[in-house]
């Protein structure tokens, strides 16, 4: 398979079937699919955990040390842990049928993650070279588990549905994210700084249990196609740099938004309920599209998506007041989740099945680069020059990695 596709190649569309489902019915077929109540139980058991680590993260660091330094370092290394591993991860459910890699590499996360909690039972606190050692274990062992769960579903549910049952999973994960880090919060405020890591191990082990009851052959051989992850990262680049994009985006909102606030003389108390929002906009919007087939290319859909996303966090930035902050940001929320659904199944098109899990894995793990940045650009930003200007800067760069990549997408297909 080339590295671009050739000028007469169109650029993948979505499929317009006659009498393909759409609306409530392509959900419902979705969920009808054999298989979907493991796969269903199985990704909740993946996703939850690694939306609860990062701020689980930091309450183990403080718990260990009295400081949050440690955890901030900790949950910075899960982060770019995942990052590094999710294409090499992603590899492997490639090769192999996935319930027998979910097992492996989830239980070896719920030990990793469970090790974290240990003074909870009277031991003394691990040593920081070792609680760091168990937080990279724990970000980089399952995270090809988040493109080999998503190429499980595609090859589970009918594909006149793949849009639907994409779309389906990024409101899900949309959702996880929303609710993992207030029962994090929650969790340590009724309890301890350590309780909700033994609920993030007990779930990745839940998740491991439940993969017994994965029925999956594995993907279909392409022996024609390459190999290298390298070619595939040369064939994808354009969706990478936009999944970076959003990612960018939804970081810069998550830790510019409560400097922003106060810098707005609004209390900050308000970033939660606001956030909140945030996904809540993010999954109806991402509903929404799955519900339909829309004109055009899945390359186009994603490029207007994330311009639209960068554009309204932009203009949020912007001295425009708290309604204008408040309406632009729920704008970017929902687009945001589209995006992404237009993204994988951009990708899914380019790949052979044999290599959708580690294309699905590098989009991750760009995604993971993007929010990392906006953190470093908010932290580097925000006692110089403020909040405002630090999510104008994310927004900026996450609108020139857009246009970058839709221009090179429009090069490789004219």
């Amino acid at each position: 398979m080339p590295a671009r596709p050739a000028p007469d190649h169109p650029a993948p569309q979505p499929p317009e079937e006659p009498g393909a489902p759409s609306g409530i019915r392509a959900y419902g077929e979705v969920v009808r699919s054999p298989g979907m109540p493991v796969w269903t139980g199985v990704v909740l058991c993946q996703r939850l955990p690694i939306a609860m680590s990062p701020l689980a993260l930091v309450y183990v660091g403080h718990a260990a040390t009295g400081s949050y330094v440690l955890g901030a370092v900790l949950a910075g290394v899960f982060a770019l842990a995942e990052a590094v591993a999710a294409g090499p991860g992603g590899r492997r459910f490639d090769r192999r049928p996935a319930g027998p890699e979910l097992r492996t590499v989830l239980a070896i996360q719920s030990v990793a993650l469970g090790l974290l909690a240990l003074p909870l039972v009277g031991t003394s606190p691990l040593p920081v070279p070792v609680l760091v050692a168990l937080a990279a274990i724990g970000g980089a062992v399952a995270s090809g588990a988040h493109g080999g769960l998503r190429s499980l579903l595609l090859r589970t549910v009918p594909e006149s549905t793949h849009q639907a049952a994409l779309s389906l999973e990024a409101t899900t994960t949309t959702l996880l994210w929303a609710v993992g880090p207030a029962v994090v919060a929650g969790l340590a405020a009724l309890t301890s700084d350590l309780v909700p890591m033994v609920l993030i191990a007990g779930t990745s082990a839940l998740g491991a249990v439940l993969a017994i009851a994965v029925r999956d052959q594995g993907p279909a051989v392409d022996e024609s196609s390459h190999t290298s992850m390298g070619a595939i990262i040369a064939m994808i680049w354009p969706a990478l740099l936009q999944e970076a994009a959003v990612l960018m985006c939804v970081g810069a909102a998550y830790t510019a938004l409560p400097p922003l606030l106060a810098e707005s003389s609004t209390d900050s108390d308000w970033a939660g309920p606001l956030l909140a929002a945030f996904a809540a906009a993010g999954i109806v919007g991402g509903l929404a599209y799955g519900a339909r087939t829309w004109p055009g290319a899945y390359r186009t859909h994603s490029a207007v998506l994330v311009l639209a996303l960068t554009l309204s966090m932009l203009v949020a930035a912007a001295p425009i007041g708290l309604p204008g902050l408040i309406f632009f940001l729920l704008l970017a929320g929902l687009v945001g989740t589209p995006a992404l659904t237009a993204r994988a199944a951009g990708v899914q098109q380019l790949l052979p099945e044999s290599r959708w899990a580690t294309g699905f894995s590098a989009l991750y793990a760009a995604g993971g680069v993007g929010f990392g940045i906006a953190g470093f650009v908010t932290a580097g930003l925000i006692d110089t020059s403020g909040a405002r200007t630090a999510l104008a800067v994310s927004a900026l760069l996450a609108t020139t990695a857009v246009i970058v990549s839709a221009l090179a997408e429009r090069r490789s297909t004219t």
